[in-house]
């Protein structure tokens, strides 16, 4: 007698797979097919979900206006506005729980007080409705999981069906529902085709596929193939692989080949530099600039540095092209305001490969804030992520903590910069606050006794996150080219010539330089209009003179945090009514738009 092997699938699990469509497509093969059949499914459910929504709250919502209307007529009405209401306010909060959004006015999801605002005028009406995602809107409807889902496979299928064709029959649905798993937490990024292929090198073949369905399918594929043209291909975007984490934490990569000065030095990238004072920052970011010295000859290091300590000289002696240095501490701040600004405009005039390094970036923000050019400060730091590698500028932000929104570091402009966090062993409030702002990848939250013990074992009893390792690691000692040494207070026995530049005032080369601010405003549009395309390559537009390139990116980076009217506000700085420089300020953006 055969034996009767138990079931794998339980009956929750069962309508799991079901929920799918037929799996034994995937198994045999039909990739990509399946995926975009996923997709289809997951954009109809969004779809028949919000319409399901939107009519409970529109019935229920009207039935209860009506009720209320009509008390007079029938004794029976004011009950069924009643019952229709408490039916809308059940409608509403399943909205709120499934979309996490408050959106009580039917087919409309957004923030309601500019919803009422806008509808009172043409123009901003056209704006808001506009300005709607309605793709973001549709995941809103879907389950959690289902979301990141549709997600993935939106953007990423090219990905998946490359990653699943090298899966062996059996193992497919498996590895996409790992796949998804790791999508998830590694906040989308995929875990690396070896990593993939050594989990399933583990794994067995699903009992539950249907091998002969499977095998029916594969010969149908075989049967129905003919002769198709060759197709034109274009390059698809390159998927960013994040290396899983290893049994042990921070401590199991100890012994690994880390070499911080290097990674830094070797290309020149967007870096956010984090760290209280007398935490590293500057020690490290003078070894990494003279790594630049010798590998990117050709590139121009600027560094504003509105603190002007001396005993840091020795940092930028020989290592840094441009110094803008000032003791704004002493300044009014209106002073500092104007310097500031002529800074920035003398590093945007310089040709070429250049590096931008912004020191005390959290002191300059809030000051800026508080002069009300907040949003000034913010576009400028916009302005030269969006340049990026095309034009050949990077900045380097370095701030005391990691509350960097007021520096305009957040949402989808943080992931353009690397990330370096450094913590000392007497000081683990940073750390904390490295959590509390969600700065820190999920599984890099260590507890603090690992992060003192990562100190501990640091030469200089300090450790740091970088983003391109993924790992906190203990720091090692490395050249004080400062001559000064923060821990103990003292000048160094081996830096005669260091230490002389610091008790100068001046520095021989120049290098040194108290800054005065120039009077010159930077913030006001410019009187030439921008109605000829036929000189659209020449065009600049905005304050801060980008071409048309680097504002479409830009904006692309804005479009997920702010509206078409507060993009125009933060790009072009004027405030939104009539006034001359709105309406060119509008009229640039249409033109770059395509909407002209």
């Amino acid at each position: 007698m055969d034996l009767i092997l138990p079931i794998l699938s339980t009956k929750e699990t069962v309508k799991l797979r079901s929920d799918y469509p037929n799996i034994e497509h995937l198994e045999a093969g039909n990739t990509a097919a399946w995926l975009q059949e996923r997709l289809d499914q997951l954009l109809i459910r969004a779809k028949e979900e919000r319409a399901g929504m939107n009519l409970a709250k529109f019935l229920t919502l009207g039935t209860a206006a009506t009720g209320a209307i009509c008390y007079a007529t029938s004794p029976l009405a004011p009950i069924g506005a009643l019952v229709a209401f408490a039916g809308y306010v059940w409608s509403l909060a399943q909205d709120i729980n499934d979309t996490h959004q408050f959106a009580p006015i039917p087919f409309i999801r957004g923030n309601l007080i500019e919803f009422l605002s806008a509808m009172g005028d043409s123009e901003a009406r056209v704006d808001w409705f506009n300005n709607q995602n309605a793709l973001v809107d549709l995941m809103c409807h879907l389950e959690p999981m289902e979301r990141f889902e549709f997600a993935m496979l939106k953007q990423s299928a090219h990905i998946l069906t490359d990653y699943l064709a090298q899966v062996s029959s059996g193992k497919r649905f498996y590895a996409y529902r790992w796949i998804l798993d790791w999508f998830i937490q590694l906040k989308g990024n995929f875990p690396s085709p070896e990593q993939l292929h050594g989990h399933l090198a583990t794994v067995t073949v699903d009992p539950r596929i249907n091998e002969e369905q499977v095998m029916a399918i594969q010969e149908s594929i075989t049967k129905t193939s003919i002769g198709i043209p060759a197709a034109k291909f274009a390059s698809l975007p390159v998927p960013k692989f994040v290396d899983l984490p290893t049994p042990g934490g921070a401590f199991a990569i100890a012994g690994g080949n880390f070499d911080l000065i290097t990674a830094m030095s070797a290309r020149i990238q967007n870096h956010l530099i984090i760290g209280q004072q007398g935490s590293g920052k500057g020690l490290i970011i003078s070894n990494v600039l003279d790594g630049i010295k010798q590998r990117h000859t050709d590139t121009t290091i600027f560094y504003i540095d509105p603190k002007g300590d001396e005993k840091e000289t020795g940092y930028f002696t020989g290592k840094v092209d441009v110094l803008k240095r000032a003791k704004v501490l002493e300044w009014n701040p209106s002073k500092t305001v104007e310097w500031f600004k002529a800074t920035i405009k003398e590093f945007q005039a310089i040709p070429g490969q250049k590096l931008l390094i912004l020191d005390e970036a959290t002191y300059l923000s809030s000051l800026m804030k508080n002069e009300g050019e907040g949003n000034w400060f913010k576009t400028v730091i916009m302005g030269l992520v969006s340049v990026g590698d095309s034009a050949g500028w990077n900045i380097w932000i370095v701030a005391l903590n990691p509350n960097t929104d007021d520096i305009g570091v957040s949402g989808g402009v943080r992931s353009q910069f690397i990330p370096l966090a450094l913590i000392t062993s007497e000081n683990l409030a940073p750390y904390t606050a490295l959590i509390s702002t969600q700065w820190l990848p999920k599984d890099k939250k260590l507890p603090t006794e690992d992060i003192q013990q990562l100190c501990g074992q640091s030469a200089v009893k300090r450790c740091y996150y970088y983003g391109k390792f993924n790992e906190w690691l203990p720091l090692p000692k490395m050249p004080n080219f400062s001559g000064y040494d923060r821990d103990s207070r003292r000048l160094l026995a081996d830096g005669n010539e260091v230490n002389q530049s610091i008790q100068d005032t001046v520095h021989p080369n120049s290098l040194y330089e108290l800054s005065e601010p120039i009077a010159e405003p930077l913030n006001q549009l410019p009187d030439k209009g921008y109605g000829d395309l036929s000189q659209s390559s020449l065009l600049r537009f905005t304050p801060l003179n980008l071409t048309r390139e680097q504002v479409l990116g830009m904006i692309e980076i804005l479009r997920t945090e702010l509206n078409q009217t507060e993009m125009i506000e933060r790009l072009w700085q004027c405030k939104k009514g009539g006034s001359a420089a709105w309406k060119e300020a509008y009229a640039q953006f249409k033109e770059l738009m395509g909407e002209r």
